[in-house]
């Protein structure tokens, strides 16, 4: 190992040589993972859906599958069991060994991302698969992207411990895993690479540093798949081209409806979540009770049961009225909501595909009944609502368009598919969002917050107050961790110091205007913890409790705004007791 990291370091390699390597074995790791995840989820289906119930949901043809369900002589009515016992075995994994693995695992990757430096126990990958195959094996709901990226993101965190990485390599390695499990899982490459760099952040922002080293592990993970399974689009579609423009408008009209949805499910996602997070059971039985609920809801509706992409292929086929369409939407909702809000197992992206298309492909057949001239075809209404859904609940607009597009092959839909997914995102406020660790901008990120600190002390010059061209960044780590004031110049005449306001500071309510600022001394930062976001300071700033303020300026500015704070917060409490001591005017 110690001469592998000592290749790696060499001048000759670079950084962009050494992590466009360690993406394309990043790459390779996922795209096997994807086989044996799939691999697993097979067996697990076996075991648990076709000998324990008896029942078999239609497959998807590009995996071998059949489009036609295999019943037993007593029907479905041990469906129940096999979610059941299905849901107990995974809680009992994940709560036993890796309690982090529970739920959709993406959200676990964006959180390790923006709050831990990358870092993901080795043991939650592992976990993680076994669980999800299992949870969705057993006839769960849920998607198979949230296992295959956290088996491809905790290997780019493992192997940038083992040779030592920095926290900024650590996460690009991470996201690249995490595109390559997604791009492979999904026939979709580029999809894949530009989900990782978009999903980071609520609004209209993308992660740029990481799309390259994904690109890389992704198209590595789809070659070793596609080598073992097959190239090609995943689902079986029609190859029409878009051609007419006067739909535009009912296509506009199925993104308040995709985004309708998704607000929808996202409500009842974590609304069930937080019921059974405040239930007292055992954790590792909550997933057991979710399980029993979903095989219930199956007897009477087989469509919610698995990954369910045999159905979404059927639906392309147009082989369903839109009320039964409407009723797999809301089923695969309520259904996902178990699986997963429970303390299951899964990703959340499968899921969503599969209620957007419902959603869409029933909107295009009332269209069709009640505007007959237009030539309104259905299955495309299908596959715009996929990505028009997905675009609102998760904030992709971008990736969810390229994504669609390879999974199906629609490229001819590419105009549709950008109005419909765009509007929908733009629908739904940034906040209603299906992964609760992304975080509204760059500038929110903690892994961000000392690059736009430094970018506002190097502007501090504009602004009339001598500070170097550069702080270096250890300095400003140096600060937030201990809350010493650090010296930015070698006289010891400029200093950066930080101090937090407490609830009942004479600043809380102010704006950075009306503050009694010494000269010269500037706020630069607020660190504003409750919201786990930087502020950049300006003038109508107004300030709150648990404010973390940076400030910069003279050596002798510091005391003398403590000594200005002290004589304020005197004054302050002089005044309470004078008003406490005066008579009221029913007294008088």
């Amino acid at each position: 190992m110690r001469g592998v990291r000592a290749r790696l370091a060499s001048p000759r390699l670079g950084k962009t040589g050494r992590m466009l390597l360690l993406s394309l074995l990043v790459g390779a790791i996922s795209g096997l993972g994807a086989i044996l995840f799939n691999l697993l989820l097979d067996a697990s289906k076996e075991v648990f859906l076709l000998h324990l119930a008896g029942y078999r949901p239609p497959g998807l043809p590009r995996e071998g599958g059949e489009l036609v369900e295999a019943l037993a002589p007593w029907g479905r009515w041990l469906i129940p069991v096999s979610t059941t016992l299905g849901g107990l075995i995974a809680g009992w994994l994940v709560f036993t060994f890796a309690p982090e693995a529970e739920g959709h695992g993406t959200d676990a990757v964006l959180k390790a991302y923006h709050h831990a430096g990358g870092r993901i126990r080795g043991r939650v990958p592992l976990i993680k698969t076994l669980a999800s195959a299992i949870t969705i094996g057993s006839g769960g709901s849920g998607g198979r992207e949230g296992p295959i990226a956290q088996i491809g993101a905790g290997f780019g965190s493992v192997l940038a411990s083992l040779l030592r990485l920095s926290d900024g390599e650590r996460r690009m390695l991470v996201m690249s895993g995490a595109a390559g499990g997604i791009g492979a899982i999904f026939h979709a490459p580029l999809g894949g690479a530009l989900f990782v760099t978009e999903v980071l952040y609520r609004k209209l922002d993308y992660e740029t540093d990481v799309l390259v080293p994904a690109i890389v592990s992704a198209v590595t993970a789809y070659s070793i798949v596609g080598y073992f399974h097959g190239f090609g689009s995943l689902f079986l579609t029609p190859t029409d081209y878009f051609s007419h423009p006067q739909l535009l408008p009912l296509y506009a009209l199925l993104s308040l409806v995709s985004a309708a949805g998704a607000w929808l499910f996202i409500r009842m996602f974590y609304g069930l979540a937080e019921v059974f997070g405040r239930w007292p059971l055992a954790q590792v039985l909550k997933p057991a009770v979710g399980g029993l609920a979903v095989g219930l809801l199956g007897l009477a509706l087989p469509y919610v049961l698995d990954g369910g992409y045999g159905w979404l292929q059927m639906i392309f086929m147009n082989r369903f009225t839109w009320g039964v369409l409407l009723l797999i939407a809301l089923g695969k909702m309520v259904a996902t909501s178990f699986s997963i809000g429970s303390g299951g197992s899964g990703g959340v992206f499968g899921p969503s595909v599969i209620i957007g298309a419902a959603l869409g492909g029933a909107t295009g057949q009332v269209f069709d009944q009640l505007f007959p001239g237009l030539g309104v075809e259905p299955v495309h209404f299908a596959l715009v609502g996929m990505a028009a859904f997905f675009a609102a609940a998760a904030k992709t607009p971008l990736s969810s368009i390229v994504m669609v597009t390879e999974m199906t092959g629609s490229y001819g839909l590419l105009v549709p598919l950008m109005l419909s997914s765009f509007l929908a995102y733009l629908v739904l406020r940034p906040d209603e969002t299906l992964y609760r660790s992304q975080v509204p901008e760059r500038i929110d990120s903690p892994v961000h917050a000392h690059e736009y600190m430094r970018a506002a002390l190097v502007n501090l010059k504009e602004r009339g107050l001598p500070i170097p061209n550069d702080v270096p960044l250890p300095d400003v780590a140096r600060l937030l961790e201990t809350g010493q004031p650090v010296v930015l110049d070698p006289e010891g005449e400029e200093v950066m110091f930080t101090f937090q306001l407490a609830a009942d500071h004479p600043w809380v309510g102010r704006r950075i205007y009306e503050l009694d600022l010494p000269p010269d001394l500037l706020v630069i930062s607020v660190m504003r913890e409750k919201e786990d976001k930087v502020v950049v300071p300006r003038g109508h700033t107004r300030l709150e409790a648990g404010d973390r303020l940076i400030l910069v300026g003279p050596a002798y500015a510091s005391q003398e705004l403590m000594d200005r704070l002290s004589q304020e917060a005197e004054a302050s409490a002089q005044d309470g007791e004078m008003s406490s001591e005066s008579p009221s005017r029913s007294e008088r």
